[in-house]
């Protein structure tokens, strides 16, 4: 993706595409769209060195970029690595090290002391890309910036192939620049990405490790993303055949499991049953000391209208019927 090595054309189309819908564009921030474009350069960096397919594409963003589920951004690139297992030590440090310098080739690092961390199982840094679209506020998507995780204590398992494309593609391909695509290297591209399922499991499962804690409310305050995503996950017709299937079943507990066995933190979550769970016994009273969080940070990352409180609710409430009738067991 070359795009922006032409500045004022890079800056035009990013315009263009953010008009509204009815003059042609794409109705997104200008913010939006160009950090989309970034995250996906990084994407495709990655996919084109991942030789083997070990890097797996996950989390929020990769629902909406590579399944169409929801329409949010997130600070992150979310990436783990898969058959961790058939790696030495050395090796899945090295792999790890290798995917972060494959995907930010080009971009500085932006070291944040107590934040940056490269240890040999997990990656997180900070860079910055050259921002040519104007903030005139600080927003929750955090312009000029992107954050690439990378760790090796999650299976993702399964993950499939799909082809994903930036927004900036997308506007092309509509206004019939295809010649810009091809001149510019924008066409869509195959990346693997982490199962809808897994994330919807991944995702239920965190949420409720958080409500164990000794501080709930700050825990769950911290993922409150998770409850946006939740909601389109839910709403997805596969993903509703799954709840309705003895895998979902089986795959809550054993994630459940693996990550009380994995994780102590945070705190006090281990010593605790899952139906102490409060979404359980408490779910209304719980969501709404959360309401007010999810008001005020999903419209700063969403591009689309966000669903209503009250449909979040009936939807994590909907979701949880699915563990309460099936009394799954720890």
């Amino acid at each position: 993706m070359r795009l922006h090595t032409d500045r004022q054309l890079f800056k035009d189309a990013i315009n263009f595409a953010s008009r509204p819908t009815t003059d042609g564009g794409l109705g997104i921030s200008p913010l939006f769209i160009e950090k989309d474009y970034w995250v996906s350069r990084s994407l495709k960096l990655m996919a084109e060195h991942d030789k083997d397919g070990r890097a797996v594409f996950k989390g929020g963003t990769s629902l909406s970029k590579a399944y169409g589920i929801g329409a949010r951004f997130s600070e992150d690139i979310d990436v783990a690595i898969s058959d961790v297992w058939t790696l030495s030590g050395n090796q899945l440090k090295n792999l790890i090290r290798k995917t972060a310098h494959d995907m930010t080739e080009g971009l500085d690092e932006i070291p944040i002391p107590g934040k940056t961390s490269k240890g040999s199982h997990y990656y997180k840094a900070y860079y910055h890309y050259p921002q040519i679209m104007e903030s005139l506020a600080a927003t929750s998507i955090n312009p000029g910036q992107i954050l690439v995780e990378i760790n090796s204590f999650a299976n993702p398992y399964p993950s499939e192939q799909r082809v994903i494309q930036s927004f900036l593609t997308t506007f092309l391909q509509q206004s019939g620049n295809e010649q810009l695509i091809e001149e510019y290297d924008m066409r869509p591209f195959v990346i693997h990405v982490l199962d809808k399922r897994r994330t919807l499991t991944e995702k239920l499962v965190s949420l409720i490790r958080c409500s164990l804690a000794d501080e709930h409310h700050s825990q769950l305050s911290a993922k409150i993303r998770h409850f946006y995503d939740l909601y389109y996950l839910y709403h997805d017709k596969e993903i509703r055949q799954y709840l309705d299937s003895s895998d979902f079943l089986n795959d809550f507990h054993n994630l459940f499991t693996h990550d009380r066995q994995q994780f102590s933190k945070p705190e006090g979550w281990q010593r605790r049953n899952l139906d102490e769970s409060p979404l359980f016994s408490a779910l209304e009273n719980v969501w709404s000391k959360l309401e007010p969080v999810y008001m005020k940070e999903l419209p700063e990352l969403a591009y689309n209208k966000i669903p209503d409180s009250t449909q979040i609710l009936e939807s994590i409430h909907a979701i949880l019927m699915y563990i309460i009738n099936n009394k799954i067991q720890e």
